[in-house]
């Protein structure tokens, strides 16, 4: 299984530790359909999130009915957990491994009264939960069968430059959410060769492109790190970084198990660094690890920031052995000190953050384990937010609460900022962003939506609220002084927010279209690029995968310059991996893949003023691999990569002039 499908198994017991479900739905089943449909055709993160996504649904329904007669007193337990935190304004370290020991003590506790109670009322109304758990088994197979294209991932794209400041380059580099901060991908390239992560997820193929020749020159194979999720290239440095992680085999020890029955987390992520001056000859020059399985990574002014998950196991915890609570860095345990613990007792993970000097491969040269319940990441170019969300239901009303930390960053370096508290949930990395040293977040809460404004100090310092009412946020793009955000629900309102007075944000302009936008890129001066699907205004049904062109020129009057919708396309890689679109205004070009009835297919796309979107190719992509397709390009040459295939397109004339199979 890849890294999403270990994080929902994983989620997935968590969740249904004191909770019969079916067998069908239990985590162990779903984890054996996942396995055994990859064996059969490509799953993308799609059709896996929709799996997810339903069968948390289902876990959800059955804890609802399961705490419905004591939510009254969990959401005034959640009120004073908000209010403390909310008190707290910085993040706070641990003074020594003891403190660390009694706070984790103190939730495993409280989850153990928690179970007790709830094993109460569950005698007390085993039958009719076993009753309404049997009534959601056989809905909730035909909701993933029914849905199992539909898009549940994040979506969004970079921020791109205007197009006087944008060069049409000799080659393409990963579309990354923040610039100047790189991100590891699956496909990159110096401009002469390609590096490849082959389908197996243990090789990376270097690949001569010269004389529009491709030739596999070099593999680099790793055997002893799990698998190769992604990595990075730095030309100037000439490094190659795989980012790895996998799972020890065997347990703590046996003792330890027999008495606690319990697994002790065994993932690990590695970084390793290959000096590739001879690309033909690639040469490790050292590696890092830490516990956890790999959650993201970034690189910024050759440094790596690399981000793991790391679970508890409660029973497995021993006051005297840190080792048994805390993570690792390089196989030793990391420092009281560097231990962020959240104001109240309610972790069962950690984050882990290192940074490494991609010039000394072998030396941790800073490191944080943030306690959490679970979050995500936005790193922006000079700080680390990281975020969770608490979600709540009373009396069949759902609400959120978004906990916040920074941690600063800088040549390696992490330092612990301030934390703070906001209503909803963030639905992607694209909707929260740094700008002029103020946090810019758009946010779903309950049935509306809102924008917050906060400073340095994570206090909301502007905000705009009850936003779309019975609505949600689908796609942002925060730039400079302006944002604009998509909801949906009958209809597609792009709104643009004025941003220039922080204490005062502002509406500006609504713009409402049939459809929805689920990625949105600026495509040079005054251009907004949207991606997403139609929807017939009759039947409410999605019809097409639809691309917008926004003229943003006046934020304050947004217009739909041109649509074009893709009748014979029920989706694209763009709706839940960024990574996946080739976007460049200076070259005018959009690239990425679809998926129709027929199989996978390659599209570029040229935008003109006055003759609109115009589709330049429309190619079979014949690879067939676990991950989402890709296309770079080296001057006039698009190589679009699929599992173990290359498929090389002249850029002028569109046409195939080379493939290899890796």
């Amino acid at each position: 299984m890849n890294k999403k499908e270990q994080d929902i198994v994983q989620k997935l017991r968590e969740k249904t530790n004191d909770i019969e479900l079916p067998e069908k739905l239990a985590p162990e089943r779903i984890q054996r359909t996942l396995e055994g449909s990859a064996k059969k055709r490509k799953i993308s993160p799609l059709y896996i999130g929709t799996v997810a996504a339903t069968c948390f649904a289902v876990i959800a329904g059955a804890a609802v009915y399961q705490n419905s007669r004591i939510c009254g007193s969990m959401t005034g337990e959640a009120k004073k957990e908000i209010e403390e935190i909310s008190s707290s304004k910085i993040v706070e370290s641990a003074e020594n491994y003891d403190e660390v020991y009694t706070y984790l003590d103190s939730y495993k506790r409280e989850i153990e009264r928690q179970q007790a109670r709830e094993e109460k009322m569950m005698s007390e109304g085993a039958a009719d939960l076993s009753s309404a758990a049997a009534s959601t088994e056989e809905s909730a197979e035909r909701e993933i069968a029914q849905n199992a294209d539909m898009a549940t991932e994040d979506s969004g794209a970079a921020l791109a430059l205007n197009a006087e400041e944008q060069k049409a380059g000799d080659y393409s580099e990963t579309n990354v959410r923040q610039e100047g901060v790189d991100e590891g991908d699956i496909v990159k390239t110096d401009g002469t060769y390609l590096y490849v992560l082959r389908d197996n997820g243990n090789e990376i193929a270097v690949v001569d492109t010269r004389e529009n020749d491709m030739k596999k020159v070099s593999t680099i194979s790793v055997e002893d790190c799990g698998g190769i999720w992604e990595f990075y290239l730095n030309p100037e440095k000439k490094r190659l970084v795989l980012i790895c992680s996998g799972t020890k085999q065997g347990l703590l020890g046996d003792e330890m198990y027999r008495k606690s029955d319990f697994y002790q987390d065994q993932s690990f992520t590695e970084a390793i660094t290959y000096n590739i001056e001879d690309p033909e000859k690639p040469e490790e020059e050292g590696r890092i690890t830490q516990s956890g399985y790999y959650q993201s990574s970034r690189m910024a002014d050759g440094y790596l920031y690399l981000f793991s998950n790391y679970y508890i196991s409660m029973g497995a915890m021993e006051r005297k052995n840190p080792e048994t609570y805390v993570p690792l860095i390089n196989d030793a345990v990391i420092a009281e000190k560097d231990i962020c613990l959240p104001p109240v007792s309610s972790a069962s993970m950690y984050t882990v953050v290192t940074a490494a000097d991609i010039d000394n491969p072998s030396e941790i040269k800073d490191s944080k384990a943030i306690l959490s319940k679970d979050g995500q990441l936005y790193v922006s170019g000079k700080n680390i937010y990281y975020y969770e969300t608490a979600w709540s239901y009373f009396m069949s009303q759902e609400s959120q609460r978004t906990t916040l930390r920074r941690i600063a960053y800088k040549d390696g370096v992490l330092e612990p900022g301030a934390q703070g508290v906001i209503d909803g949930y963030i639905h992607d990395s694209f909707s929260i962003d740094e700008y002029d040293d103020y946090l810019r977040v758009v946010v779903t809460d309950g049935n509306t939506n809102a924008v917050y404004v906060l400073n340095m100090e994570l206090e909301t310092v502007g905000s705009i609220e009850n936003l779309a009412k019975d609505e949600r946020v689908y796609s942002a793009r925060l730039m400079g002084d302006t944002g604009y955000f998509v909801t949906f629900r009958e209809t597609d309102p792009l709104f643009s927010v004025d941003l220039s007075n922080p204490e005062k944000p502002e509406i500006i302009g609504t713009l409402k279209i049939p459809g929805f936008s689920d990625y949105l890129h600026p495509y040079g001066t005054g251009k907004l690029l949207g991606i997403g699907m139609n929807v017939d205004e009759e039947t409410m049904i999605t019809d097409g995968v639809k691309l917008s062109m926004f003229d943003i020129s006046d934020p304050s009057d947004v217009r739909e310059e041109d649509t074009f919708i893709m009748k014979n396309v029920y989706s694209t890689d763009a709706s839940y991996d960024y990574k996946a679109v080739l976007a460049d205004a200076g070259r005018n070009l959009i690239g990425f893949a679809g998926y129709t009835e027929g199989g996978q297919k390659y599209y570029i796309f040229e935008y003109d003023k006055e003759a609109g979107f115009c589709c330049r190719m429309e190619e079979e992509i014949n690879g067939n691999g676990m991950q989402s397709t890709r296309g770079v390009y080296i001057e006039e040459t698009l190589y679009v990569v699929q599992g173990n295939i290359i498929e090389a397109y002249s850029l002028k004339e569109y046409t195939k002039v080379d493939d290899i199979i890796l």
